[in-house]
């Protein structure tokens, strides 16, 4: 046999590793190593396998070696830097990447890695100036036009997003996610048809692709006012829907369109049908159980708890935590747990793997300080969500990080789930509280799981709803106006008009959602909670078939002092006592003028009505919804202060999506007032004595 010199093993290992054999360019590139230690070539490449197999401690010493061997080493360089990217430790990637830049002034990747990096720290016109260097140096970089395209829509910059799609999708048609990038600035823009084109190209290439399945209804909600049946424009996506998933996607794409009308009803059923025919309900035991395994015996009831903008659904899900009676998992960290992806990551890896990843996808419930991202309403994802609503500082010192031994739970976990023959999402759910509460060494008898579901995506909700049908809902309320307004505050600071527009919207259309009225459900006004804890704690005791205990009067989280939510606008004031009143009793007008209020007013009358916020007055109810509807078309004063800020041409504000969205909102609640005097299905009001 002839013996290969180090350079010909090495050119080896790089045929191997571009092949894709990672495993054995690894090896050899560690056997030339073994030889030849300060290799510089060889100590690269086995530091980006490192990096792509996230070995990132041993990777940041190789590159730190070659660096000492060799400090203007451009390779080393950018792999550390794309190594420290990985580690979290982007100030110190950044470094490096710039390094490199100024080593070799025309190195694509540097100039790409480092977009990517002032992205993560949102130095946005830094990302900017890098990606755009990358497309002046490389016209083709289709990655760079993207990113360059959703850091110009981060910057408002939307004529720019949108050349930077149409340019992806000029060098690649078949980018599905470029399509629906470009339908969301097009429907910004209020140009709804092109929108709606956009999306639905993306959707011929990728049927199932959620992010457009989601974003398509925005344009198609805008355009309600301006079509007889939105139903024609459904049925043009009918050509491609031929998976399970995309028929889902449509089926509740329907529902949404068709909440506070008629049609309601019949697509809420049509939704929880299709749902029921959906792939992997169900996951089956490899094994059979133990004939000596006796099933555990689980609470048979569950309530549900939900907000109406901001109305105190964290102090209510407080009170209840630490009830003997009940289980219920800290914060709001599972309001997407019934998404169809959620459970498609707990099993795809089997029976025996199930527990172990539920772990690592809840990393927070485990260590509330955790960083590993959760999901969230929309598809987005929160890094910092046990930090944020305070579980990071909990206890009499407020020095407590919430946390639950992960090994013990997971043998848990395991022992329960081995009692049964197969699982589906509900059932594994009610087997997570039952080892979570032995994990925390709790062995009160548990009569009703707690669930705060919070503000889940539709799919998440209605999965949920298929799954426990017989599940009890708690909506918390407040007064409709102070409550919107408190919920939109921060975003009418940071005129984010899009934002703004979205939470009227909602509240809106959450005072009748049908899938209450059908359910056992109960609203509970916040002013009554805060005012006569007394007296509304027993009742909803009664309602929820719980003893009253001492507990119910102490906002906790496992068990530990929790100082309520470091978000309120209240929780410096009050906001850490359990029945603080400033948010009830703060006056309206921070974000609306007396003539918006008028407007919302109106629109939110019967509710108003049905929870004693205001008397009825049902002459004066019909003069005043005669009297806005030609109000709906005009700007709101709010509106114009945004317009005023952000220095935006008012023609051009009017027409911006947006701006739509929420009148297609207001002129159909608008309708259903003007045909009914009422919205249908509203909540019933828990009773106080």
């Amino acid at each position: 046999m002839i013996k290969l010199t180090i350079d010909q093993k090495f050119k080896q290992a790089v045929i191997l590793h571009t092949e894709g054999k990672i495993e054995a360019a690894e090896r050899l590139y560690r056997i030339i190593l073994k030889t030849q230690p300060e290799y510089l070539d060889a100590n690269n490449n086995l530091g980006i396998i490192l990096v792509f197999k996230n070995k990132l401690d041993e990777a940041q010493k190789i590159f730190k070696k070659v660096i000492e061997l060799k400090p203007d080493c451009v390779e080393a360089h950018n792999g550390l830097g794309l190594t420290l990217d990985k580690l979290g430790m982007l100030f110190e990637a950044e470094a490096s990447f710039k390094k490199v830049i100024e080593l070799k002034p025309d190195h694509i990747p540097s100039y790409f890695n480092l977009g990517n990096v002032s992205r993560k720290l949102n130095k946005l016109d830094d990302a900017e100036a890098s990606f755009k260097k990358v497309v002046e140096l490389k016209p083709d970089h289709i990655q760079s036009y993207f990113n360059l395209g959703n850091v110009s829509r981060k910057l408002n910059k939307f004529d720019d997003a949108e050349a930077s799609f149409k340019k992806v999708i000029e060098l690649k048609p078949d980018h599905a996610i470029a399509l629906n990038n470009l339908g969301n600035i097009l429907s910004y823009k209020g140009d709804l048809l092109a929108s709606i084109r956009s999306f639905k190209q993306a959707l011929n290439i990728r049927p199932d692709l959620n992010l457009a399945w989601h974003s398509i209804y925005r344009p198609l909600q805008m355009i309600k006012p301006q079509t007889k049946s939105i139903n024609d424009y459904l049925l043009l996506l009918d050509e491609k829907v031929t998976s399970k998933y995309a028929q889902i996607s449509k089926s509740i794409l329907s529902y949404r369109l068709n909440l506070g009308n008629p049609s309601t009803d019949k697509s809420f059923k049509d939704v929880l049908n299709i749902l029921s025919s959906a792939d992997n309900t169900f996951i089956k035991n490899p094994k059979l159980p133990s004939s000596e395994l006796v099933k555990p015996t689980l609470p048979e009831k569950i309530t549900a708890l939900i907000h109406f903008g901001r109305s105190g659904t964290g102090l209510m899900h407080s009170l209840i935590d630490g009830h003997p009676e009940v289980s219920t998992l800290p914060s709001i960290y599972f309001s997407e747990f019934f998404d169809h992806f959620i459970w498609e990551k707990i099993i795809i890896g089997g029976w025996e793997e199930m527990a172990d990843r539920f772990v690592k996808t809840y990393e927070v419930l485990f260590d509330a300080s955790s960083s590993v991202p959760i999901a969230t309403k929309n598809m987005q994802f929160n890094n910092n969500i046990g930090q944020e609503d305070g579980m990071t500082n909990v206890g009499p010192e407020r020095n407590e990080v919430l946390s639950v031994d992960k090994k013990i739970f997971i043998k848990e976990l395991k022992q329960l789930m081995n009692c049964y023959e197969q699982l589906d999402q509900f059932t594994f759910f009610k087997l997570v509280h039952s080892a979570y509460d032995k994990a925390l060494n709790d062995h009160n008898r548990k009569n009703l799981i707690f669930y705060h579901i919070h503000h889940p995506d539709t799919y998440a909700q209605l999965n949920y709803l298929r799954l426990a049908p017989d599940t009890s809902w708690v909506i918390m309320v407040r007064e409709p106006l102070q409550s919107c307004e408190s919920w939109i505050k921060n975003d009418f600071n940071d005129d984010n008009h899009k934002n703004i527009s979205s939470g009227i919207f909602q509240m809106l259309f959450e005072v009748d959602y049908t899938i209450y009225q059908n359910q056992n459900s109960i609203g509970v006004k916040l002013e009554d909670l805060k005012k006569h804890p007394k007296k509304t704690i027993p009742a909803l005791c009664k309602w929820l078939g719980i003893k009253e205990e001492d507990s119910l009067y102490e906002m906790t989280a496992q068990g530990k002092r929790w100082w309520g939510d470091p978000n309120s606008p209240d929780y410096v004031k009050d906001g850490m006592n359990s029945f603080g009143k400033t948010s009830i009793n703060r006056k309206l007008g921070s974000v609306f003028s007396k003539n918006d209020q008028y407007i919302l007013s109106t629109l939110f009358y019967p509710f108003s009505v049905r929870f004693g916020y205001v008397e009825e007055n049902l002459e004066k109810f019909k003069n005043d919804l005669q009297t806005i509807r030609p109000m709906l078309d005009q700007m709101f004063d709010f509106e114009k202060k945004i317009v005023q800020n952000k220095k935006i041409n008012t023609e051009k504000f009017m027409k911006s999506g947006p701006y739509l969205f929420l009148r297609s909102g207001m002129i159909e609640r608008w309708n259903t007032l003007n045909k009914f005097h009422t919205y249908p299905n509203m909540l019933t009001l828990l009773k106080i004595n």
